[in-house]
């Protein structure tokens, strides 16, 4: 009796590997990589997690943004087409086989993540998603205070871009996710949000416990001292309802 197509089916997990440091990666998402028959990862990614890694299994580059318009910004869309069509038929004659394809993730797929188009583009495949630390996680723990402890506070959370139409109700707490960070013209659009007195604080490389680092300023010091400092692209932004520490 041949076994059933769902017996067979291949499955297809997202692993949200953590940010930062190597070793904030989950159990759960350690035992899905451990026991993966194809693994796809960007560069970084599968240096970071080298020592985790099965051996034998096929490792292949997971490309930044593919499947989402975040992977179609720049001049070579043709290259990005054929990486995803490559991808695309990799997983799917994977799945067909019975095999275990795992995504792995720097941050987590649900939350601003480069993987997320992976989500979407094979849905049909109802893919398994194990979370993990992201960088909001990560950044919280370096603020060091609770953000949403009164019931009545408000919590936003978007992007630089995001907040470019921002119209509703201010938050107690605004936090931003930044990339291509342009300080001058954020810097005026909050103060035209927000007292100039606001607390605002900047978190950098969070969850990488060797160069995380948060900067506490007023908003109407942010250009001057932005000017001051080299601001990576794993930077976010909490301003509003924030303490010194």
């Amino acid at each position: 009796m041949s076994p059933s197509p769902e017996s067979t089916h291949g499955k297809l997990v997202l692993v949200s590997a953590g940010i930062g440091d190597a070793d904030n990666i989950t159990l759960k998402g350690l035992k899905a990589i451990q026991n993966a028959d194809l693994i796809l990862a960007m560069p970084f990614v599968e240096r970071q997690l080298q020592k985790y890694l099965p051996r034998g299994v096929p490792i292949l580059d997971a490309g930044h943004g593919l499947f989402s318009s975040l992977g179609r910004r720049g001049d070579n869309q043709l290259k990005t087409q054929y990486q995803e069509d490559q991808i695309r038929h990799r997983i799917r004659e994977a799945i067909d086989k019975g095999l275990s394809v795992v995504v792995v993730e720097f941050g987590d797929p649900t939350l601003f993540g480069p993987q997320s188009g992976y989500l979407t583009e094979f849905r049909d495949l109802k893919p398994t998603v194990i979370p993990g630390i992201s960088s909001f996680n990560a950044a919280n723990a370096l603020l060091g205070q609770s953000l949403l402890h009164d019931t009545q506070q408000r919590l936003l959370m978007t992007t630089v871009h995001g907040l470019a139409d921002y119209k509703g109700t201010l938050p107690d707490i605004l936090v931003l996710f930044t990339m291509q960070l342009e300080i001058p013209q954020l810097s005026q659009r909050l103060l035209s949000l927000y007292p100039s007195d606001t607390s605002v604080v900047l978190i950098f490389h969070a969850g990488f416990s060797a160069n995380q680092q948060r900067i506490h300023l007023q908003l109407d010091a942010l250009v001057n001292t932005s000017k001051q400092l080299d601001i990576p692209w794993e930077c976010m932004i909490y301003v509003g309802a924030i303490h010194d520490v």
